[in-house]
């Protein structure tokens, strides 16, 4: 809890998301470290330079899994299943899975993607939110609620 109220002590600016943080330090040139999702890294690099950008690989990390879902009343209401549900089945196809790496993100099935576009992951120990806080029920209630972890560590920092 120290290192983390120290390290928001630091922290000039504090986006609502992970594009605004990217564009904020990458962009505006404000602050000295960027905590990135490794896809936001690769773009900036990508966008703006490797000579300007270098990527520091944790030996730990979160397993970030964005949620994918159907919404039945939206897509009845719109009459889109169909193409709701091709999208969701193409995301973790073979084509899907090589077209997620090539676009910076860590396939879940690397087998299907091109071994170029997979060197640029590094080895890297992911552990589940489950495993580590309990799941996300759990974490939500401790960690973002108000008045939780996040919030006491914010409001003192600042």
């Amino acid at each position: 809890r120290q290192f983390v109220t120290r390290l928001f002590q630091q922290v000039p600016v504090l986006d609502s998301g992970a594009r605004g943080s990217t564009n904020t330090f990458a962009q505006r040139n404000m602050g000295d470290v960027l905590l990135a999702w490794e896809n936001e890294a690769f773009l900036a690099v990508n966008e703006l330079g490797p000579e300007k950008f270098e990527i520091i690989v944790p030996s730990i990390s979160m397993l970030a899994e964005p949620p994918v879902a159907l919404v039945d009343k939206w897509i009845d209401d719109h009459g889109t299943r169909t193409l709701a549900q091709a999208y969701l089945e193409y995301l973790y196809s073979p084509a899907g899975q090589r077209l997620v790496a090539k676009h910076y993100y860590r396939p879940v099935a690397p087998e299907h993607a091109d071994p170029e576009d997979l060197k640029r992951f590094p080895a890297l120990e992911l552990v589940g939110i489950d495993t580590v806080f309990g799941g996300w029920q759990k974490a939500q209630r401790e960690h973002f609620a108000d008045g939780g972890v996040f919030d006491q560590i914010y409001t003192k920092g600042k």
